[in-house]
């Protein structure tokens, strides 16, 4: 197993790539078995897979493993982590079998994203993936419902009460709503969407072909509904590509949708393809197939990475405004889509330009200029606190 050039990766984060995984073959196994027989930096080991969010798969498959070598005390801490990984996602899958409930009984469509119904349908437990909030979709033509719904379950948007004037906005100018709890001495986030790739080409052609392939599913025991085989990876690329490819979580996820289940390739390639996302498809799956051997058709798996994309055993590191935005338009194919992508992102204003002023709509046209402004303005005073100012 080498790296992304070629050169041979060490033997703590080759470890890593079989323990991170969701399930170990008996050939996996026996491969790793004889990794763990070197010696080892168990520190090395257990910070990459805390920094890359896939500490509680490791725990696992070491027990699996009958802990080969491991010493006492990283056994320990692993055991904690997970303990407490797990108490967390109990607290996420009571409050989003909560809201599911509610959703099913006004009957408005809702699928659960990423989080711990994605740990219960990958990996069989809710408790395998870290997670840190709850997401869920629902159709664009449902949000005002879905706003109700969650306000009279407990929840406030963080943007303040919204008016029908602003939620048009809202709706226009971003995919998701964070909602907060307005009671509870835990502070976390619930985040509403209604789009799944913020800025992108065709993101509303997007959205109306995954709802016409979403079916009936019950989810942690509640009714919902559920992504199809191929969205479901479509939707984990994505989300992956919008983190730069950087922690393996997400790659695992992705690796995980395309080995246990049966995958449509050719339906799969086509929506890509109609959606403008080819190259996205491309360079996460032969990122994946590169780190864990994921089995995907050769098309694509057999070009090289790109030489700026870096990937494990890097560690995932917050991007600055404009490093995320430059690393999406790289996924894209054509100058024109690069171009009105980056478009979309410096001009087409937010609400929260919006909010900063409020002008009467003959000079709404005023916010487009408002908005790069904005962001220079971000983008200066982060400069500033990376270099001390």
């Amino acid at each position: 197993m080498n790296g992304r050039n070629g050169t041979k990766l060490s033997v703590e984060d080759r470890s890593l790539l079989f323990l991170a995984r969701g399930r170990l073959t008996v050939e996996l196994r026996n491969e790793v078995e004889d990794l763990l027989a070197r010696t080892v930096s168990w520190r090395r080991i257990v910070e990459q897979a805390r920094v890359h969010g896939v500490l509680p798969l490791v725990l696992r498959n070491l027990k699996w493993l009958g802990y080969p070598r491991v010493p006492a005390e990283v056994r320990a801490e692993l055991e904690n982590a997970a303990a407490l990984n797990a108490a967390r996602n109990a607290f996420f899958v009571r409050a989003l079998t909560g809201v599911l409930g509610r959703f099913d009984a006004a009957g408005v469509p809702v699928i659960p994203l990423k989080g711990v119904a994605l740990a219960e349908s990958l990996y069989g437990d809710p408790t395998l993936r870290v997670c840190s909030d709850i997401d869920i979709l629902v159709p664009r033509v449902a949000v005002a419902d879905a706003f109700r719904l969650l306000i009279a379950e407990g929840f406030a948007p963080e943007e303040g009460e919204l008016t029908p004037a602003r939620m048009d906005l809202l709706l226009k100018s971003d995919i998701e709503c964070a909602f907060v709890p307005r009671s509870g001495s835990v502070s976390w986030l619930l985040e509403l969407h209604w789009d799944i790739a913020w800025r992108w080409q065709r993101n509303s052609v997007a959205t109306d072909d995954l709802w016409a392939e979403a079916r009936p599913q019950t989810v942690l025991g509640v009714e919902a509904q559920a992504l199809s085989p191929e969205w479901e990876i479509l939707y984990l690329i994505v989300h992956a590509a919008r983190h730069r490819l950087r922690a393996l979580k997400w790659l695992v996820d992705i690796h995980e949708a395309c080995s246990a289940r049966p995958v449509d390739w050719v339906r799969l390639r086509d929506k890509a393809r109609r959606l403008g996302w080819e190259k996205v498809l491309q360079v996460t799956l032969s990122t994946c197939h590169a780190l864990f051997d994921t089995p995907v058709p050769d098309d694509l798996s057999r070009r090289a990475l790109p030489r700026w994309l870096k990937i494990f055993p890097e560690s995932p590191v917050e991007a600055g405004l404009w490093q995320e935005a430059l690393f999406a338009a790289r996924l894209f194919s054509g100058t024109s889509a690069k171009l009105g992508y980056l478009g979309r992102l410096l001009f087409l204003p937010t609400i929260r330009e919006r909010k900063l002023v409020s002008l009467p709509a003959p000079m709404r046209v005023l916010y487009y200029p408002l908005r790069p402004l904005r962001l220079a303005g971000r983008w200066i005073t982060s400069n500033s606190r990376n270099h001390g100012g």
